[in-house]
């Protein structure tokens, strides 16, 4: 029996060989196990020949061109990433793409170089895999990937992979990197072509709902980006969520491999910059307190923490020290503290400790904007490991940061126009290294270096084309990162710079809009609103910008015209779908609203925005029951999100189910539900509301 093993195995072993040797079945790069998407459309359409950016695309790539088929003495370099590849807060005239062209240029006039911008606002790794396979038919000669600033941007869950476990993810790595597996998975595909899908599409509404543990398919993403700080409750939706964070690292290094393994198939040399950001002179965007705090503890220590930040500013660094130690004590992963503690460490002259404070802070920003220092390694191992290039921007910068100004040695304002994006000179800095690395290995380079007076002329040279609209576009888009940042005041001021050029901006007047509707300025913040609809051209993202602006200053007859008007023209929108939903529901419209979201979540299965709405109303249809796996899968893709928590409680209170009404009710309480009043009043409670830990809930809640 166990030489019959042997040769079974044996003959797999040279099966196996054989299969790599002759370069059968090798397993497609591009298969991604984490996530989906709705549809995967080109970047590039071409033209008479003339490979251009796709109009639909243009809200988040540069416009560019270039002949389809290259060339001959071209050299062409495509250059992948999100807004800091964009170019942003400006656009790809001052990326380090443009100066890398200038540079390549100037340094061999015998040759024409090709840099073309295709980095994308806000997107991650995941959604550039896609553009490089597609630009590897456009015969490029280099990749450059600067990635790892916008993975936790899209609301997505791994909550399958949660439910396989770690021991068996390994053992299906292994499996799906077999070229045998990978033949009889093609085989199997011709057979069964619904293996090929993207999980789930095939399915009913009732087992998509994925029973009481929420569904296990991977979620299914829109074509184009839909960011979470987009949405109304912005910074709301973020909560702490360390199994999340653990399978975003994982999918980065997932994506990460499959963009070498792509180029390297090509044959294509990849290379890597090593991402940077502001740690020194940016807060995090979002702190979290522990969840055993009593509301008088958070008031308490934010009041602690306030003092601290007086105190610094007047110059008693020592004794913020000593306040924020303690703070730190009490509640180690409160980000906000740690910054503050760098300020005074700073101030104290204690540089090296001050910068693990402000990256320590960066990674325990529950709004996770920057890269993490988790991010920051499986970039350096994956590159180390493969033999792949990497640019040591980061390292760059502080280096450049310890010799220059307070010697911090943490990267702030003098390299980076916000948290992430960095100034004119570091997009040119980042150009000289990368065409630098270019030479050193041995790939295509100019015939020599420039001198820094000759790179100095080139750069002068290439900023006169530049207008004062050109800049004041850096001070709006500051505008909007600040307001994510929940820094208002900052980025009103940054605003007022904007609207002083950029007049007939509409994005100008819709930011003005929200300023007023915070302020409970409900006239006037109309008014901005439609201005912004008017500028635009009836642009529907503005208009349903002012359909939330209607709903929030009350006026529900006027939204809900605007959001019919919005789901008639692009019913296939699942946000208006959401939202003209749950505005039916607050009418008493519960049979309009199933249909709407049944209609929905026919077309759009994984769209999370709409799980919620219906399964509240399957709850207000009399099915309560029917409605809590929905809520679940609410829960699942946003698992700190304290309004899905309370109305899951409803539905179990609803169904009988008490213990788990309860149990959803501490959750909620847990994740910042405080309601009191709300809660004490609501009719779907009375089963429970005499309940000796629903009173407890209640005094927590005091």
């Amino acid at each position: 029996m166990a030489l019959g093993l042997v040769v079974c195995v044996c003959f797999f072993v040279i099966l196996e060989a054989g299969l790599r040797v002759a370069g059968v079945g090798s397993k497609d790069p591009t298969h991604d196990p984490f996530v989906g998407f709705s549809a995967v459309k080109p970047l590039f359409v071409v033209r008479d020949g003339i490979a251009s950016t796709s109009p639909a695309r243009l809200q988040y790539f540069n416009a560019v061109s270039f002949a389809a088929t290259k060339p001959q003495n071209t050299v062409r370099v495509f250059s992948f990433g999100g807004s800091t590849t964009y170019g942003r807060p400006f656009d790809g005239r001052t990326s380090f793409s443009r100066w890398m062209q200038d540079l390549l240029s100037a340094g061999d006039p015998s040759r024409k170089y090709e840099v073309i911008n295709a980095g994308g606002i806000s997107y991650a790794s995941y959604r550039i895999v896609p553009l490089i396979k597609e630009a590897l038919s456009y015969s490029p000669d280099l990749i450059v990937v600067y990635t790892g600033h916008n993975e936790f941007l899209e609301r997505r869950t791994y909550a399958s992979l949660f439910q396989q476990g770690g021991t068996l993810i390994r053992v299906r790595s292994f499996v799906e990197d077999l070229r045998l597996y990978q033949v009889l998975r093609s085989i199997l595909a011709l057979i069964v072509p619904s293996l090929e899908g993207n999980g789930g599409s095939t399915e009913s509404l009732s087992s998509r709902a994925g029973g009481t543990s929420g569904s296990t398919a991977k979620t299914v993403l829109k074509d184009e980006v839909t960011a979470i700080l987009d949405r109304s409750a912005g910074l709301d939706l973020y909560h702490r969520d360390e199994e999340l964070s653990s399978a975003v690292a994982d999918h980065f290094s997932h994506n990460i491999k499959a963009m070498i393994d792509l180029c390297r198939n090509a044959g294509v040399p990849i290379l890597f910059v090593a991402p940077a950001s502001n740690v020194r002179d940016f807060s995090p965007f979002k702190s979290e307190h522990d969840n055993s705090f009593t509301s008088q503890a958070k008031m308490d220590y934010d009041a602690a923490l306030e003092r601290a930040q007086r105190l610094i500013k007047d110059g008693r660094g020592d004794k913020a020290l000593d306040i924020l130690e303690g703070l730190e004590e009490r509640d180690p992963l409160f980000a906000e503290t740690h910054f503050w503690k760098g300020q005074a460490l700073l101030a104290a002259g204690r540089n090296e400790d001050a910068k693990d404070a402000f990256l320590r802070a960066r990674d325990l920003d529950v709004c996770p904007l920057r890269c993490t220092t988790a991010l920051e390694k499986r970039i350096e191992q994956i590159t180390s490991r493969e033999g792949v290039p990497l640019v040591q921007f980061r390292a760059r910068l502080e280096e450049i940061a310890a010799t220059s100004g307070a010697r911090a040695g943490a990267p702030g304002n003098e390299s980076f126009l916000d948290h992430v994006h960095p100034t004119i000179e570091r997009h040119q800095l980042l150009a000289e290294m990368i065409v630098a690395r270019m030479r050193e290995k041995g790939f295509f380079a100019p015939q020599r270096d420039l001198t820094e007076r000759e790179r100095h002329a080139l750069y002068e040279q290439g900023m006169k084309s530049l207008d004062r609209e050109f800049f004041a576009t850096k001070d709006l888009n500051l505008a909007k990162v600040l307001r994510w940042a929940g820094k208002k005041q900052e980025s009103r001021e940054a605003l007022r710079r904007a609207s002083a050029i950029l007049e007939g901006n509409p994005e100008v007047h819709k930011m003005m809009g929200g300023f007023l509707l915070e302020e409970k300025q409900y006239l006037e913040a109309i008014a901005e609103y439609r201005k912004a609809v008017e500028l635009s051209g009836n642009d529907p993202r503005m208009e349903f910008s002012l359909a939330a602006a209607y709903y929030k200053a009350g006026r529900k007859k006027e939204a809900l015209e605007l959001y019919e008007k919005l789901f008639a023209d692009n019913p296939g929108n699942e946000d208006v779908s959401a939202d003209l939903a749950t505005l039916l529901l607050e009418y008493g419209e519960v049979g309009r609203a199933l249909e709407i979201l049944q209609e929905s979540l026919r077309n759009t299965p994984g769209a999370q925005s709409l799980f919620a709405p219906y399964a509240l109303a399957l709850a207000m249809s009399g099915r309560p029951g029917d409605g809590i796996p929905w809520m679940l899968r609410a829960v699942v893709a946003e698992p700190g999100n304290p309004k899905y928590f309370y109305n899951l409680a409803g539905m179990y209170a609803l169904s009988g189910k008490k213990k788990e009404a309860l149990e959803a009710l501490n959750k909620a309480v847990d994740k910042g539900y405080s309601r009191q009043d709300s809660l004490t009043a609501d009719p779907v409670f009375e089963s429970i509301r005499n309940h000796p830990q629903f009173l407890r809930i209640l005094e927590r809640i005091r």
